[in-house]
């Protein structure tokens, strides 16, 4: 169990929201996922989430929430620890609390430089698309020419490991003239690549590496005698996970980042249904719903959760997770038969039967196999 699991939230009055509420959310949860169409109010949940945890900011205060006599925002979420409880009611200040959150919104790929600054609030990058996230490669620079120092030395070797196996690279340097950090990728049979700088970078692999070390500088900073990312704790808020991932990649992220650090609760919206099959045990599903009458809505698919070991992603994005009522080809037309393989690799092994039944299907007997099992191939629409 991650140690600050959450049992529930209830938002009300905020931006689209009139009052939703989620509770009996299972402490062993280290994901909570949020579904639903654009526009539906997935960004304001999170945006509510992270007010209630870190307190009103500056940033947070420029949207002028609308204040209706007493009534006002009302924040609140209630932690797996019966100890823990936090609530908060729009006040006119600037209030810091939480310190073990991160929060990331649609734009991560702006690392600071030289000539830029990164902003100390953790939660303003889910409000402001424009803000700069903190440099690793500064700060792994700095622990590889201060290995003396024991915490450097366990940062930078402890933080490079993890973006080795994350990026699943050959490895990464620092060059002693330049100071400048350089990314081996390596392909299908090991092989390495000539060494990148940041830029030079995949926006996939910028995207990862912005985020992630950010995070773990952050998170370093609420936590000054870790030296392992592994052992960082708190929560983390991510607005679209799946922007800018091939999906393989969407596909392993949540079970990694569970992997690479295991004490800490990630809270995320999706478009895509691939990393939800790679959710780990005990996910938590939220659909984001909206209407005119009751404002942006929250509902636990918790038969979805039950049933998602099993899922295909034909059966995810029909589901009510997503509610893609129809999954065929745009190309697809009248009473076509559709291919109904689980996999590609399924898809070929047919195609080698069928053309080996069809090139002897001059003897009768061979024509009705031939005819019988591409028939139990195809179904129409």
């Amino acid at each position: 169990m991650v140690p600050y699991a959450i049992n529930g939230f209830k938002i009300e009055n905020f931006k689209g929201i009139q009052s939703c509420e989620i509770g009996g959310l299972p402490k062993e949860a280290s994901w909570i996922f949020l579904t639903g169409e654009n526009g539906f109010g997935k960004t304001s949940i999170l945006q509510g989430l992270a007010i209630v945890l870190h307190g009103f900011e500056k940033h947070t205060l420029d949207f002028h929430p609308m204040i209706s006599g007493e009534r006002g925002i009302s924040l609140g979420i209630t932690f797996c620890d019966a100890n823990i409880d936090k609530s908060l009611r729009y006040k006119r200040q600037i209030k810091e609390d939480f310190e073990k959150i991160c929060c990331y919104g649609s734009s991560r790929l702006n690392m600071e430089g030289e000539k830029s600054t990164r902003e100390k609030s953790p939660t303003i990058n889910l409000f402001k698309t424009t803000t700069f996230l903190q440099n690793i490669e500064f700060q792994l620079s700095r622990w590889y020419f201060k290995q003396n120092d024991i915490e450097f030395k366990e940062k930078y070797e402890n933080v490079s490991e993890l973006l080795i196996k994350l990026l699943n690279l050959s490895k990464i340097t620092v060059d002693k003239k330049t100071d400048k950090v350089y990314y081996f990728e390596k392909d299908a049979n090991n092989e390495e690549y000539q060494g990148l700088e940041f830029h030079q970078l995949a926006a996939g692999y910028r995207s990862i590496i912005s985020m992630i070390g950010d995070m773990i500088l952050r998170l370093f900073e609420s936590q000054p005698k870790i030296t392992s990312p592994k052992d960082l704790e708190g929560i983390v808020i991510i607005d679209e996970l799946d922007l800018h991932f091939h999906p393989k990649w969407q596909r392993q992220i949540p079970s990694l980042f569970s992997e690479l650090f295991p004490k800490i609760l990630f809270i995320a919206s999706t478009h895509s249904a691939i990393p939800i099959l790679g959710a780990p045990k005990n996910s938590v599903l939220l659909r984001v719903n909206r209407s005119v009458k009751s404002g942006i809505m929250v509902e636990r698919l918790i038969e979805m959760e039950e049933k998602l070991k099993n899922f295909t992603p034909n059966l995810l994005l029909s589901s009510p997770v997503f509610g893609l009522r129809d999954i065929f080809s745009e190309q697809h037309h009248g009473n076509a038969s559709i291919l109904t393989e689980e996999t590609y690799d399924e898809l070929k092994l047919n195609e080698a039967v069928a053309k080996r039944l069809h090139a002897n299907a001059s003897d009768p007997d061979q024509q009705r196999l031939y005819e019988d099992f591409m028939n139990s191939l195809n179904s129409p629409k």
